[in-house]
């Protein structure tokens, strides 16, 4: 046929094209590259040609299925219909029970297995096991128990797709890419709602820690039940406090290796207090070391200088050697302190503070204090 007139030829009309007995509704947006060869599909909307038969050309349409790409030209009804198509003709076969295969082994090393009598295939077993196994200990047997679904097991940590997703560099997901507008805008809505009810900073919607926390929830699935008051107030916090105290470990090994400088920046809040905060940086990263409300103390050289030294003592002399203030003349003299205090130490000051003093002179030139009055 197709040797006949090429520009009335439609391959999607061609039965050599399409196996003749399917009913696959994947045959409605392509055919097949060479006839009699159903493992190369053309896709007849965007041209894309996929290997692996028509399931692969319906991850196509659908935008999903590892690396297929997705088609350009499919609608969200397309995709959405290709992805329900898919579900529905998933093989689900049941897997034998927890206790199907139970292996025990006593103190003498003698093992008894009690197996099931019915086995799924090695294929099937392979593609659609969901248990993994993990090992008990209790007294003197060893018992083989069901644990992690493959799943699970598989599924990437939710700061990895956070931070992929932060970079830019991320794709959409499978289900994100079949909810319609509406449905988008209504989640949308209720986050809206929450921030404005509450309270709540806008700044916080770009925190990487809210959006961990979003995607580990959306990964716990539906009827997940957030904490109360109580569990935030008690026994969260004090989880939370062990993590911190592991994260610190983590950075003290790093000081240790590489060294640290010890940084410090102050501030005034709404209330008009005046707020130092510590923080140590190292190859290992930054770790927030605390915060000294200084208000009611002289803000003199030598206070600085001892709460400096204060925080060298909590990381270690032996691990500071550099220390990072403002380039105010307090600061400066505070560093001089502690250099004659602690002759490994050095002190610098900050860049960006500095760079933020020569604008602010700039900005009081006469040649600048007007335009940028007026940009104001």
């Amino acid at each position: 046929m197709a040797d006949g007139d090429d520009a009335t030829y439609d391959p999607m009309k061609d039965p050599e094209r399409r196996p003749r007995r399917s009913t696959d509704l994947g045959w409605n947006y392509g055919y097949m590259v060479t006839p009699g060869n159903s493992n190369i599909v053309k896709c007849n909307l965007c041209g894309k040609v996929t290997q692996g038969g028509i399931k692969r050309h319906k991850e196509h349409l659908a935008g999903t299925g590892g690396d297929a790409l997705g088609c350009p030209r499919a609608s969200t009804q397309l995709r959405r219909e290709m992805y329900e198509y898919l579900e529905k003709n998933m093989r689900n076969q049941p897997l034998p029970n927890d206790d199907d295969d139970v292996v025990e082994v006593d103190a003498a090393g003698t093992a008894t297995v009690e197996a099931s009598t019915t086995r799924p295939s090695l294929g099937t077993a392979a593609k659609k096991n969901k248990r993994a196994f993990a090992v008990r200990v209790s007294g003197k047997k060893v018992q083989s128990v069901a644990a992690k679904s493959v799943a699970a097991m598989l599924r990437r940590k939710h700061e990895d797709i956070v931070d992929e997703r932060r970079s830019g560099c991320s794709q959409s997901t499978m289900e994100s890419s079949t909810k319609t507008e509406a449905e988008l805008h209504y989640v949308d809505m209720q986050w809206a709602l929450f921030f404005y009810e509450c309270g709540i900073p806008f700044n916080v919607a770009s925190s990487r820690q809210f959006q961990i926390a979003i995607e580990a929830s959306c990964q716990c699935g539906s009827g997940y039940k957030p904490p109360s008051p109580y569990q935030l107030r008690e026994s969260l916090l004090r989880d939370c406090v062990k993590e911190t105290k592991l994260l610190r470990a983590k950075h003290e090994t790093a000081w240790k290796q590489y060294d640290c400088t010890l940084m410090s920046d102050g501030w005034s809040d709404r209330r008009g207090r005046h707020l130092i905060n510590f923080l140590v940086n190292s190859p290992g990263g930054t770790y927030f070391l605390e915060s000294v409300d200084a208000s009611i103390e002289c803000q003199d050289a030598r206070m600085i200088a001892d709460l400096l030294e204060k925080r060298i003592e909590d990381v270690g002399k032996e691990n500071v050697v550099q220390v990072v203030t403002d380039n105010g003349a307090n600061y400066k003299a505070a560093g001089k302190i502690l250099m004659e205090r602690i002759p490994t130490l050095y002190w610098s000051p900050c860049a960006c503070h500095c760079l933020d003093l020569m604008l602010e002179d700039i900005g009081k030139l006469k040649a600048f204090k007007k335009p940028i009055a007026r940009g104001r």
